[in-house]
């Protein structure tokens, strides 16, 4: 097949959306496909046909220009993460954007929220989105969900008949990401300097979407009764003001900020267990690597990666992602050696059901189905 991938970035180093998709074009091209991507930009990439899209500050502007490069290439499928008009599949690897605004929105300050709700051009820009996005969802032949969190937020905002959404989990490389022998985990901690202190670890770029405000309140609690704890962030998010916050709560000594981290599996096998009290995700990549690793997980039930996850068995889900109760309760559980690695088994059987041939297989079998139904229509 000709298959044309639209992404704003076709650059893996951005962030989970764009690794994903660089992958699956290493996968289809692995294939035999012949891969297109759209994009505004391009980094280092396997042999695609590069159609470069104009950058635009509104939404409907950059689908606008990538309209117009769709138009103009010649291909069987066109396969949207997000930013396009018109897609044979609609697969928005963030979900909804409207809804993620509305969540962000709601996990900053109030004087914070009140400025960019005061702001014509910020209300300019929402009006922009909300109509971008209903015209996406409208002209899309097949749309597909990366969890069930973001089909129900679709279903719901859109009143979406059901047969037009298939479900597809992300994958992950489950080869890569294995939980540690202990010779690799003393060695990863040996390289941080860490002792036999229990070590949540955290990695996000916006931390306050992230939950890190609550992960920090909760370590303030856990030290009193565990002082023998530490928790290491990884992301290139607000470092100086949470290195403050965590200051302030008298935990400094017990954060460590790590910045962007090339090598993940590393951190994976020297932590104990993984932290993401998300006020919204589609479908968390690292939260997926975590469980992988066989780590333990503490998320909310907005985090579309705890797809399949029960509460007290990989981990923990919480309901409200500002439940500090509830965060504390969960990460003093994980203190007991013996339970995180119970916990950690199962998370690695869940994770084991998520690779990412699956997940590429499954994208295969829906561009199929999207021919197949053009096929029928033109009789």
């Amino acid at each position: 097949m000709r298959i044309l991938l639209v992404v704003e970035r076709f650059d893996a180093t951005v962030g989970g959306l764009e690794a994903w998709t660089v992958a699956l074009a290493r996968y289809l091209l692995e294939r035999g496909h012949e891969v297109h991507v759209a994009a505004t930009d391009f980094a280092a990439e396997p042999p695609i046909v590069p159609h470069r899209v104009a950058a635009a500050a509104l939404p409907s502007t950059l689908a606008q220009n990538v309209a117009a490069a769709v138009a103009r290439a010649r291909v069987d499928i066109v396969h949207d993460v997000g930013y396009g008009l018109s897609a044979d599949l609609f697969h928005p690897q963030v979900g909804s954007r409207v809804l993620n605004l509305s969540r962000d929105l709601a996990a900053k300050p109030p004087l914070a929220r009140w400025r960019m709700l005061a702001s014509p051009a910020f209300r300019r820009w929402r009006r922009d989105l909300i109509a971008t996005e209903r015209r996406q969802i409208a002209a899309a032949k097949r749309i597909a969900a990366v969890s069930e969190v973001v089909r129900r937020d679709l279903a719901k905002l859109y009143a979406i008949a059901p047969a037009r959404i298939v479900v597809i989990p992300n994958g992950i490389d489950i080869g890569r990401f294995v939980p540690a022998s202990e010779p690799e985990r003393a060695a990863a901690r040996a390289a941080l300097g860490l002792g036999s202190e229990v070590v949540y670890l955290a990695a996000a770029h916006n931390f306050r979407l992230k939950g890190l405000d609550l992960v920090l309140q909760a370590l303030a609690r856990v030290i009193r009764e565990a002082p023998d704890v530490r928790l290491i962030v990884a992301g290139s998010g607000a470092i100086a003001e949470y290195t403050r916050k965590a200051a302030r709560l008298g935990i400094g000594s017990r954060v460590t900020f790590a910045g962007q981290v090339a090598d993940m599996p590393r951190l994976y096998a020297a932590a104990d267990a993984f932290v993401h009290p998300t006020f919204h995700d589609a479908c968390s990549l690292a939260t997926s690597e975590a469980l992988a690793s066989g780590l333990p997980v503490i998320t909310t039930r907005v985090n579309g990666a705890a797809d399949g996850m029960q509460s007290g068995r990989e981990g923990f889900v919480l309901d409200d992602p500002r439940d500090l109760d509830g965060m504390c309760a969960a990460m003093t559980a994980l203190l007991s050696q013996e339970h995180r690695r119970a916990l950690g088994r199962e998370a690695r059987k869940l994770a084991a059901t998520r690779s990412f041939a699956a997940n590429c297989a499954a994208v295969v079998a829906a561009y199929a189905e999207v021919l197949a139904a053009r096929d029928q229509a033109d009789g």
